[in-house]
């Protein structure tokens, strides 16, 4: 073989591994066991909106719910897809969520608007690769390490898991657990079947369980060094427990329905019949202050922005800026 002929064969040859090491790089799920999704609080409030790389992710209630992306100043809102999602979890430049094809963005119409397209999809920042990962009818679904957690509504209810590159699926336990409190390879839940204290669930070890807190403790979230929750035995207020010393402290003694936080405060909806609100308070419980009147829901927190609903107005988003300078406001995508 003239030396000329063996060049051609040495790029050809190369050329093909170059082709077949960037298809196997494009088509490789990136994963992690210390990867985690949105925070327990959105996702205890259904996950409508996430922040990831300089970029929020929402369920944007003025086109049917459908994905929505838009810069942290929301400004630059886009469509990543036709229909309606939430639990909006990331990592690794990929979106997860569920998605629902009962809810249909405007302007979509043909085969897009026909197909049954619910489930657990996953998609790049862009909207593009959208895969479904599972059909079936799910609840809350968090990213946990190298899996996506889930709850399946069907036969009675189960917790599922499998793996972000739609392999490994698998029954984790028969009952409707929560797997959205999410840390450092635990999941903490609240048992549905035999009792609601809050377990802790190995997700690098089985997924074997022990209990934390004992009693009627509902909505975990982990802040801090401490797993915050609502007490029912006690009006549903607000309390913490160290999970290094085990010791528990009352937050609020106010009633609340529901509640996220950041490394700085507390949002929650105070439920009172007289004087419904939207309070505010730091993690110690300390410098309690009214931000909306009224009942709302909702509540997902972004690094600049919090959002909530107002009961009755389930079309619409309220949004507040954390910083004080704005009062709460409609959210109005431009």
């Amino acid at each position: 073989m003239s030396k000329r002929a063996i060049l051609i064969v040495s790029i050809i040859v190369l050329l093909t591994i170059g082709l077949v090491a960037v298809y196997i790089h494009e088509h490789t799920i990136p994963m992690s066991a210390s990867d985690s999704g949105n925070s327990a609080g959105n996702l205890h409030n259904n996950g409508y909106f996430f922040e990831m790389d300089g970029k929020v992710y929402f369920s944007n209630p003025y086109d049917n719910n459908c994905l929505y992306s838009m810069e942290l100043d929301e400004s630059k809102p886009k469509r990543l897809t036709s229909m309606g999602v939430k639990y909006i979890n990331g990592a690794n430049g990929l979106l997860y969520f569920y998605m629902d094809s009962t809810s249909i963005g405007k302007g979509v119409g043909g085969l897009g608007n026909a197909t049954n397209q619910y489930g657990i999809y996953r998609c790049k920042i862009n909207g593009g690769d959208q895969t479904c990962l599972l059909r079936d009818f799910c609840g809350e679904l968090a990213l946990c390490g190298e899996y996506l957690y889930y709850q399946v509504k069907t036969d009675g209810g189960s917790l599922n898991k499998i793996r972000v590159d739609k392999k490994n699926k698998a029954l984790v336990a028969p009952e409707l657990i929560s797997p959205v409190c999410y840390d450092n390879g635990v999941i903490y839940y609240t048992g549905v079947t035999n009792d609601h204290n809050i377990h802790a669930m190995y997700t690098q070890n089985g997924d074997s369980t022990t209990d934390v807190i004992p009693g009627s403790c509902w909505f975990p979230v982990v802040q801090g060094g401490y797993i915050y929750y609502l007490n029912a035995a006690s009006n549903y207020s607000l309390w913490r427990t160290n999970l290094y010393s085990g010791e528990t402290e009352l937050i609020t003694s106010d009633r609340i329905d529901c509640f996220t936080m950041n490394d700085q405060y507390i949002y929650y909806s105070y439920s009172n019949a007289d004087s419904p609100a939207l309070r505010r308070c730091a993690l110690d419980g300390s410098g309690k202050v009214d931000l909306y009147e009224g009942i709302v829901n909702s509540l997902n927190l972004t690094s600049r922005f919090i959002y909530f609903k107002v009961y009755g107005q389930d079309d619409v988003m309220y949004h507040m800026p954390l910083d004080g300078s704005a009062p709460a406001s409609l959210f109005v995508i431009n």
